[in-house]
C-alpha cells in the first residue's frame, strides 16, 4: 500500500505537543504574562498555546497560535500544533478502510479536514524535521515491536546512544547479504533522525536513501506492513538534511530534481535561496526568492524572505519598497523594521532609517538580544 506521508498524518493518533520546540517548565500564568510583555514574540504565543493544548483548552489555544502566525508566518512548530488543535476539535466522519496485502485497517476520517491539512503540510514543507510525535502502532512489525518501542522511548527522552543501539539492532538483524527490504521502515527513519540529533550527517543520509529505496515503486519489499514514507517526501526530506549538512551540491541537486517534477513547490525554491545566500551566490538567491512568489503568491512569508534577501543582496532600494510592502500587513513583525533601517542607512536616509530602528526597537522580543545590540548601535551612529 502506497499512501502519502502528508495524508497518512491524518490517520496518525493526535499528538498535540509540538515535539520540536520545548515549552519551558513554567506555569500557564507566567508563559502568559511573559507573551503579554513581548506580544509581538510568536514564541511566547506558541509557549503558550502547548500549555493550553496540554490543558484541552483547544479554542485558547487556536487564539494564541493565530497570533503566533499572524506575526511570523512561517513559524512551523505553530503551524503544525494548530493543525493538530483543530484535527483534536474536528468532528469525525465516516471510516475509511485501507488495504494492505493481507492486511485490512479501519480508520475514521475528519470531517472538513482541508485547513488542518493545509497547515500541517505548510509546516512539513517548512521544516520537513519537525517532530511528529511517536508513531502509530501499526508501523511497528510484531516480531520487533519490544525492540522499537524501547529504542523510540529512549529517543523521547534524549538518549541517543541507547536509541542508536536499539534501531541498530532491528536493521542488522532484519537485513539479509542479498536482501535489505526487509528491514522495517521505522527503523530506518528513527535511526535516520538519531543520527541527525549526534551531527552524523552521513549514518542520516545513509539511512534516508535505504528508505527511499525501500519506498520506491519498484522496491520488492515484503515486510513494509505499513510504510507511510513515499519518495516525493522522502527525497525532499534528504534535500534539505544534505542542506542542514552545508552539502550545498548535493542539496541543490536534490530540490532541482523536484521542481522539475513539482513546479509549484515554493519552498524548495526558498530553500535554494538560502543555500545560495550560504554562497554569497545573491543574484541567484533573489531570483529563486521571486520564483517562490510565483509558485506561491498567497504566502505573504515568501514576501519577507524576498525583503531580506534583497537587502542583505544589496538591492536597498527595492528592498526598502518590498519591505513596506509587508509592514502593511503584518507591522507587529519587528524583524521588518530592523532591515528597514539597514536598507535605508545603506541608501543614505538618515532619518528614515531612525525611524525604522526606533520601531524595531520599540517591537523586538527579548530574546532578539544581539539583534537589539547591533540596532541601538546603527541609532547612535546615526545620530540625533
Amino acid at each position: 500500500m502506497r499512501v502519502c506521508l502528508l495524508a497518512v498524518l491524518l490517520i496518525v493518533p493526535v499528538m498535540l505537543r509540538a515535539q520540536g520546540t520545548p515549552v519551558p517548565s513554567r506555569d500557564l500564568r507566567e508563559l502568559q504574562a511573559i507573551a503579554r510583555a513581548d506580544s509581538n514574540d510568536p514564541v511566547a504565543h506558541y509557549n503558550v498555546a502547548a500549555v493550553l493544548v496540554d490543558k484541552h483548552r483547544y479554542d485558547d489555544a487556536e487564539r494564541s497560535l493565530r497570533q503566533a502566525i499572524g506575526i511570523d508566518p512561517h513559524y512551523a512548530p505553530a503551524l503544525l500544533l494548530l493543525s493538530r488543535v483543530i484535527g483534536a476539535r474536528a468532528t469525525k466522519g465516516p471510516i475509511a478502510v485501507l488495504f494492505d496485502g493481507p492486511r485490512i485497517m479501519f480508520v475514521r476520517v475528519a470531517k472538513n479536514n482541508s485547513e488542518m491539512m493545509r497547515f500541517r503540510r505548510r509546516a512539513f514543507l517548512l521544516d520537513p524535521l519537525l517532530e511528529l510525535g511517536p508513531p502509530n502502532r501499526e508501523w511497528l512489525p510484531a516480531k520487533w515491536a519490544g525492540t522499537l518501542r524501547q529504542a523510540l522511548r529512549a529517543y523521547e527522552h534524549a538518549q541517543w546512544s541507547e536509541a542508536i543501539t536499539g534501531f541498530q539492532t532491528v536493521i542488522d538483524r532484519t537485513v539479509r547479504p542479498t536482501d535489505s527490504t526487509r528491514v522495517p521502515p521505522v527503523a530506518l527513519w528513527f535511526r535516520a533522525r538519531t543520527a541527525m540529533r549526534v551531527g552524523d550527517y552521513d549514518g542520516a543520509i545513509r539511512h534516508l536513501q535505504w528508505l527511499t529505496a525501500l519506498a520506491s515503486p519498484d522496491s520488492a519489499s515484503r515486510e513494509r506492513i505499513w510504510n507511510p514514507f513515499v519518495g516525493e517526501e522522502l527525497r525532499y526530506i534528504l534535500a534539505y538534511v544534505h542542506q542542514q549538512a552545508s552539502r550545498w551540491d548535493d542539496a541543490t541537486r536534490l530540490y532541482q530534481e523536484l521542481l522539475e517534477q513539482n513546479l509549484g513547490l515554493d519552498v524548495a525554491h526558498s530553500h535554494l535561496a538560502e543555500i545560495y545566500e550560504a554562497q554569497g551566490r545573491w543574484s541567484d538567491a533573489i531570483q529563486e526568492r521571486r520564483r517562490a512568489i510565483d509558485a506561491n503568491p498567497e504566502d505573504p512569508g515568501l514576501l519577507f524572505d524576498l525583503g531580506s534577501t534583497l537587502a542583505y543582496g544589496g538591492q536597498y532600494e527595492e528592498a526598502e519598497g518590498t519591505l513596506v510592502q509587508y509592514a502593511g500587513a503584518h507591522p507587529r513583525e519587528s524583524r521588518i523594521y530592523y532591515l528597514l533601517g539597514y536598507a535605508r542607512m545603506r541608501l543614505g536616509k538618515s532619518g528614515a532609517a531612525r525611524e525604522a530602528l526606533t520601531q524595531y526597537l520599540a517591537l523586538a522580543p527579548h530574546r532578539y538580544g544581539q539583534q537589539i545590540a547591533d540596532a541601538k548601535q546603527r541609532l547612535a551612529a546615526i545620530g540625533p
